[in-house]
């Protein structure tokens, strides 16, 4: 069944702007820090609160007292408290009547805390070792069961269960508030265990049937639910298989997950006293949980069709039906309340036929029987070109010229991973492959991120059943990214998906192929968990890495680093890394501070030469001329020496330096080895060209003369745009505006373009080549008239293509999919037509749509 263009569009907004809570009183000192998650999670529950200043001060230490508090209220004790608000406490400095006296008497109750020698010492800081003893032991872990001596025996089961995950470790140091709130957050999502008489540990269960118990549980009422839909409805409500229950305006899903990486999965339901959802956990089993393909040929060699649908239960004196279907010889049945999805889409009769190969995920219930199966039909190997910020979401635009143009709308519903972990759409960067499950809207509910390259020179290049390969560094890969093979001998880098197939090949950007990094901070002598979750000693470095573009924490025993700590901040250097990963510097490899060195560009660089001038200290200027060539790095930097949250270091090229810049160089021999640029100077600049739908102008007359501007509709968002002269007053809104620059001596647009001619025809829309045609006539009888080919146009990530509702004035983002609904059948004329103006630019001899109006009567 089709539906209409703007129902489409607007379902999609419709959800995804109560896709996720809004929490209104977020300090304001967590709010875009990794711990704002934990920070909000606990203030929902009640656990931790801010200060009354309306921040939180995640950097402050936390005394015994407090943590006590924390770990009664998470565990769901504080009736306990209050009733031994005045019993004599066991410790002799903790007095009666005190604010923190029933939480102690409580936590010492339970085990989960120990004092000194008959002392609690309430006031004192709390060392990290301590208070992940005290997350361990509300798990329900006995200290004299963990192997190994304190501290390390609960660290490393901490470890083990997951605590640490996303919380930096700090063993020695007093824990701070962030610190403790990120532990507590992820404790709280760990399954609760016991142990029996012989001291062997178990996941505590409870239900009918018996499901995994989580820290959550106790904080009040639970049950066990299976997720429906992928966003919360338009009554902010939470649809369940079993039915809508109504959340909370500060409910959150525990482990930084989304409800679209729950559709279908058991998960553990936390309601508060208005029985409300609060807080949803998963819960699904991993050995209830699995992923296949369907089988692609029957036993005659034909295609198969697989049909999943629902088992009916007994009724009226009708017998129960179960229904079954089978995968690679293993035969499933479904329940009575089984729910089916196509690319998370919920299928309302329940019943779902695919044909061939296809990945499916089945979630089976604690019977064995499969409660839910997700079809999944991945768009895949995207490589990023671009992100684009919109108002209330963002689109990722796929590299051009790599593979089949591809756009996708990212909003809060959508679920991210990077490498496996769980990310954000802030963490993926150009370049990075992604695989996406998008919905009937065309938004992406799933995508699966992988950053991973290998630079080298070809090898050899070959087949492999069928398929190419390349080999680089002694290793073959399989070679999906089509088109002419990389050129043997030839340096490349290579860009690989989840499959660690190449997508992609270039020519090596200088830093992309090496390991440089800024260096924030060297600290000596700290202790760390290996991966072989043992214990060792060296030294901790923070450093910003050009290659993936992150802040990395790493650890090394490595001399020249531990002696050099504090000459080696902010420092641009190359990094090595032994047999083990472990960073290893020299004084070779140590670069130039990039925080306090600089100077000036003085000349206009040329493509072997560039001048710079630098002042010391007794203001005296010297010039020195570079030489520079295919291996001179180029690198763009903003460092905040107070706050390294801030830094930016970006890969740049010989072009992006010009006179008066302001750069770092590191030089050998005369020879640039890199260019920092660190400030760009002044320099005459040509305003981008602006395309978008006319929404106003406006005039401001003062003194010095008129000034005008004018709002456009651009990719969805409102811009306001500095203009030399008005628009005719007769503009109509929602045509389309295209402006240019004419003039670099100011910062106004000067030219105005106004468009708003309807196509006569819309015809061979190309979904595969992204391309359509206008304004074709066909021949008359004996080719008279002869025919007019029309205008062939081609759709890129850079096309604009806008829904108008002739009807009400309503418009929204479009694709090319919309473009092909208008020229469907009889539609063109009747219910549509198009608007289409070129961006100026062609590929080949096919001109580039800049905007597309498809307009709907």
């Amino acid at each position: 069944m089709k539906k209409s263009l703007l129902s489409l569009a607007l379902a999609g907004s419709m959800l995804s702007a109560l896709a996720v809570p809004a929490f209104a009183a977020t300090p304001a000192d967590v709010v875009g820090k990794p711990v704002q998650s934990a920070v909000e999670a606990l203030t929902a529950l009640g656990i931790i609160n801010g200060y009354a200043d309306g921040t939180f001060k995640p950097d402050n230490t936390i005394t015994r007292a407090e943590l006590a508090k924390i770990v009664i209220v998470a565990t769901g004790n504080e009736s306990a408290a209050t009733l031994m608000a005045n019993t004599a406490p066991s410790f002799k400095d903790v007095k009666k009547g005190v604010w923190y006296t029933g939480y102690i008497n409580a936590a010492a109750a339970k085990g989960f805390i120990q004092g000194y020698n008959g002392n609690f010492r309430p006031n004192d800081t709390i060392k990290f070792e301590e208070v992940t003893a005290i997350l361990v032991r509300a798990l329900g872990y006995k200290d004299k069961y963990l192997s190994g001596s304190w501290p390390y025996n609960v660290l490393l089961q901490a470890n083990e269960v997951g605590l640490f995950n996303g919380v930096e470790l700090a063993q020695g140091t007093n824990a701070t508030r962030g610190v403790v709130a990120e532990l507590t957050e992820n404790a709280l999502s760990e399954n609760l265990v016991q142990y029996d008489a012989d001291g062997n540990v178990s996941n505590v269960q409870a239900g009918n049937p018996k499901v995994d118990q989580y820290l959550i549980n106790k904080l009040g009422t639970s049950s066990t639910e299976v997720v429906k839909l992928a966003a919360v409805t338009s009554d902010k409500k939470i649809a369940f298989v079993t039915g809508d229950v109504a959340v909370a305006d500060n409910y959150f899903i525990t482990g930084g997950k989304k409800l679209a990486d729950l559709i279908g999965r058991s998960v553990s339901v936390l309601k508060n006293k208005d029985g409300k959802v609060i807080a949803i956990t998963d819960a699904q089993a991993a050995s209830n949980s699995l992923t296949v393909n369907t089988d692609a040929k029957d036993a005659n060699g034909n295609a198969k069709t697989t049909i999943f649908k629902r088992s009916t239960p007994a009724s009226n004196g009708n017998a129960a039906v179960n229904e079954t279907f089978v995968i690679n010889g293993v035969t499933y049945t479904t329940s009575t309340d089984f729910v089916v999805y196509n690319n998370t889409d919920f299928e309302t009769d329940n019943e779902l036929s695919v044909t061939g190969s296809k990945e499916v995920q089945i979630f089976k219930n604690s019977a064995g029987l499969v409660q839910a199966v997700l079809v999944n039909n991945w768009a895949p190997n995207i490589v990023v070109g671009d992100i684009v910020a919109y108002t209330n979401y963002s689109r990722i635009v796929s590299k051009d010229g790599v593979g089949t143009p591809f756009t996708t709308k990212v909003d809060a519903n959508t679920s991210i991973t990077l490498n496996g972990k769980a990310a954000t759409l802030a963490d993926l960067k150009a370049g990075d492959v992604v695989n996406v499950i998008e919905n009937a809207a065309d938004s992406a509910l799933q995508i699966v991120a992988t950053r991973n390259t290998v630079t080298g020179k070809v090898e050899a290049n070959g087949t492999d059943a069928g398929s190419a390969t390349v080999k680089v560094n002694g290793t073959t890969y399989k070679n999906v990214a089509g088109g002419t093979a990389p050129a043997l001998n030839t340096e490349y880098t290579f860009y690989l998906n989840k499959d660690n197939e190449v997508v992609y090949f270039a020519a090596p950007n200088a830093v992309a192929a090496s390991a440089y990094a800024v260096v924030y901070s060297v600290t000596p002598d700290v202790q760390y968990i290996d991966t072989n979750n043992e214990v060792q000693s060296g030294t901790k470095v923070v450093y910003y890495s050009l290659k993936d573009q992150k802040v990395v924490t790493a650890y090394t025993n490595d001399t020249y680093t531990k002696t050099n700590a504090t000459t080696l901040k902010n420092n641009l250097v190359e990094l090595k890394f032994d047999s083990k990963g472990a960073i290893v510097l020299s004084a070779e490899q140590a670069g130039v501070d990039v925080v306090t060195a600089a100077g000036t560009v003085s000349a206009d660089p040329t493509a072997s030469k560039l001048t710079v001038d630098t002042v010391d200290t007794n203001n005296t200027t010297t010039t020195t001329n570079y030489i520079t060539n295919s291996n001179t790095i180029y690198i763009k930097v903003g460092i905040n020496a107070d706050d390294i949250s801030k830094n930016t270091v970006a890969n740049a090229t010989a072009a992006d330096v010009a006179k008066n810049d302001t750069v770092v160089v590191k030089a050998a021999n005369g020879i640039a080895q890199y260019v920092v640029i660190k400030a760009k100077g002044s320099a005459a600049v040509t305003l981008p060209k602006v395309q978008g739908l006319f929404v106003s102008q406006s005039s401001v007359t003062t003194a010095d003369g008129t000034s005008y501007s004018v709002k456009l509709n651009v990719k969805g968002e409102e811009k306001t745009f500095a203009i030399k002269s008005a628009l005719p007053d007769t503009t109509a809104k929602n045509s389309v505006i295209t402006l240019t620059d004419t003039d670099t001596g100011n910062s106004v647009y000067e030219g105005k373009d106004t468009y708003t001619t309807e196509a006569n025809t819309l015809t061979n829309v190309n979904y595969s080549a992204k391309t359509f045609v206008i304004n074709a006539v066909p021949a008359g009888e004996n080719n008279t008239p002869p025919a007019v080919p029309g205008t062939t146009y081609l759709v890129t990530s850079n096309t604009q293509v806008v829904l108008l509702n002739k009807k009400d004035g309503t418009i929204a983002q479009g694709t090319i999919t919309d473009i092909g609904l208008a020229a469907d059948g009889t539609n063109y004329g009747t219910k549509f037509k198009v608007i289409v103006k070129d961006s100026g630019d062609t590929y080949g001899n096919i001109a580039e749509a800049g905007v597309v109006v498809v307009v709907a009567y």
